[in-house]
């Protein structure tokens, strides 16, 4: 056991526990007694995922008012003294959360009525974000679609990609940052990560887990980034359905706007392991020419069936 997991154990009074390792990208995630799930804030090497002692408590208290308000979340568990943040000697935060029991199924095996259940599942959760605020809490705007076409263009320049791949960044990062700034909804504490891995099949129905990039957007962020997550047209429209089911409002060009955003910000979060591994060149290729360009060109990438508008013909 490392020294780090032994600390962090110990702040949450949690001395010579069992701890199963379960996964390292943004956080070293463990699993105690089927009981906790224990984070330790420190990204894997050649992940970017800078986060805040801010950040982490805006997230806590996201997730309690969320619980507050009808949903079923992971809920954050406190040191002996009080503090729900433990910092470790060497300055790396340590977050503790009541382990719910489920499967997460992954996004190719979503039947069209899940699919429908996660869409109204993320309008819940908008409805239940409502009127939650942190000073904490990550801002989602023009300003930092501004930042992530900087971080694209060194990623660009340091992996020797060319730059005719920083030129289509950087326009599809515009026309992001352009649609956040004229949107019709007002921005809200989103999740930012909603992908199907991040939802939990629990015996009480779809729970959304892992808020670690939650932050204030807009809510259509999510539902782009919750279609990213699906193969086929069958899934994304059965999302689609079940968010307006539940009272959530389709604005196309936002939601479109939300799908670039999370793969521009998955990008950023793998630009120092994705441009180094050898399918890289023809999937950014792929993804400029069915996704990033028309979009920047002010084109739908998807119909109103939810069908990818620029998927090569065989």
């Amino acid at each position: 056991m490392s020294e780090l997991l032994c600390q962090a154990l110990s702040s949450f009074g949690l001395e010579g526990a069992e701890a199963a390792f379960l996964q390292h990208n943004e956080n070293l995630i463990y699993r105690i007694h089927d009981a906790y799930l224990l984070r330790i804030h420190s990204p894997a090497p050649g992940v970017y995922a800078p986060c805040t002692i801010e950040n982490r408590h805006a997230e806590l208290a996201f997730l309690a008012h969320l619980n507050d308000h009808g949903m079923i979340v992971q809920q954050p568990q406190s040191t002996p003294s009080g503090d729900l943040v433990a910092l470790l000697p060497d300055g790396t935060a340590a977050t503790l959360l009541r382990w719910l029991p489920g499967q997460v199924v992954s996004g190719k095996d979503y039947t069209p009525e899940m699919c429908f259940r996660a869409g109204r599942m993320t309008a819940a959760l908008h409805q239940a974000a409502a009127g939650f605020t942190h000073p904490g809490l990550r801002a989602y705007d023009e300003a930092d679609v501004h930042d992530k076409a900087e971080l694209l263009t060194a990623m660009v320049q340091r992996h020797q990609l060319g730059d005719e791949h920083a030129g289509i960044l950087r326009a599809a990062c515009e026309a992001v940052a352009q649609s956040f700034a004229t949107s019709q909804d007002a921005p809200i504490a989103i999740h930012d990560d909603l992908s199907p891995s991040n939802i939990l099949q629990t015996e009480d129905g779809l729970v959304p887990i892992d808020f670690s990039l939650c932050g204030i957007g807009l809510p259509m962020t999510d539902l782009g980034m919750l279609l990213a997550g699906f193969n086929s047209t069958a899934q994304r429209s059965a999302a689609v359905r079940g968010y307006q089911a539940a009272g959530g409002v389709l604005r196309h060009r936002e939601m479109e706007a939300g799908f670039i955003h999370g793969l521009l910000g998955a990008f950023v979060f793998h630009a120092d392991t994705w441009p180094k591994e050898p399918w890289f060149p023809a999937r950014l290729i792929r993804w400029e020419n069915e996704m990033l360009l028309p979009f920047a060109q002010g084109k739908p990438i998807l119909d109103d069936e939810m069908n990818f508008l620029y998927l090569p013909t065989t």
